[in-house]
């Protein structure tokens, strides 16, 4: 701001530093009981963010869901399974079908092939578990009889034993929309090193950024699509505008004893 001052000599001039912390949003405790508050948001990311070599070094590729509804449940054993893999240092993959199934166990669907919500299939991981991919591989056709065997059962034991944290960055609201805080808050947890899961009428995992301002919105995500079993691009201004529900899983910070079926092959 300035003011008029009498003519003299030397000019004094005053700079005024306000510091404004970015707001933290709440999380959906009814959800899960592992959620902690999120981490402070970062103004100082890098413009470029990419993951896809750690999946590429622990071999979880992409894989194709096929004409089943099962994207948000893809994405969220994505999740899941990232976590999983940077606590023990090696890739480990996770059960589709397994989470599938513990979904439909604490949603009480029994015969249905069904679409999943994120907060649902984190309450079936939170009561059940889930197995390695190999102890329940997932099937071309939703069985409603399929149920895991013992062995699935004590995988998914252990692995809920872990103590991974589920972080909301925005919980499901009927309508879609992120605002400035929310995509600051996503491009943080992709600099520290974790993926983000983010539903929309198709769910993504979300691995990797890329400032550009030809883009609309301003850049694009890279995401890990079930759909197409790649990783592939999406906008800012389509995640702004379309995605609704958005969190992240972290890895409990010491390892484990794990038993052999659950750690996949290096």
């Amino acid at each position: 701001m300035r003011r008029k001052m009498p003519q003299v000599r030397s000019v004094v001039t005053v700079l005024i530093v306000v510091a404004v912390a970015a707001p933290l949003f709440g999380d959906d405790s009814s959800t899960t009981k592992n959620i902690e508050k999120q981490a402070v948001v970062r103004t100082d990311l890098p413009t470029t963010v990419d993951l896809r070599p750690i999946f590429k070094r622990w071999n979880l590729a992409p894989k194709r869901q096929g004409a089943r509804n099962t994207c948000s449940v893809f994405t969220t054993t994505g999740a899941l399974e990232f976590a999983v893999s940077k606590h023990y240092s090696k890739g480990t993959r996770l059960s589709v079908e397994y989470l599938n199934w513990a979904c439909n166990q604490v949603i009480r669907n029994q015969k249905d092939d069904r679409g999943q919500f994120f907060h649902d299939l984190l309450k079936g991981f939170q009561k059940h578990g889930i197995c390695s991919e190999v102890d329940m591989p997932y099937k071309d056709r939703f069985d409603p009889q399929l149920k895991p065997s013992e062995t699935a059962l004590e995988t998914a034991k252990e692995i809920k034993s872990l103590g991974l944290t589920v972080h909301w960055i925005n919980p499901w609201k009927p309508q879609p929309g992120l605002t400035d805080d929310h995509m600051r808050e996503i491009k943080t947890v992709l600099a520290k090193g974790y993926p983000v899961a983010a539903g929309s009428s198709h769910s993504r995992l979300l691995v990797g950024y890329r400032e550009d301002p030809r883009q609309p919105g301003g850049g694009t995500y890279l995401a890990k699509d079930s759909g197409t079993a790649t990783f592939n691009t999406v906008t800012y201004e389509f995640v702004k505008k379309k995605v609704g529900d958005v969190f992240w899983i972290e890895a409990p910070a010491k390892a484990a004893p794990m038993k052999p079926s659950v750690v996949a092959a290096p």
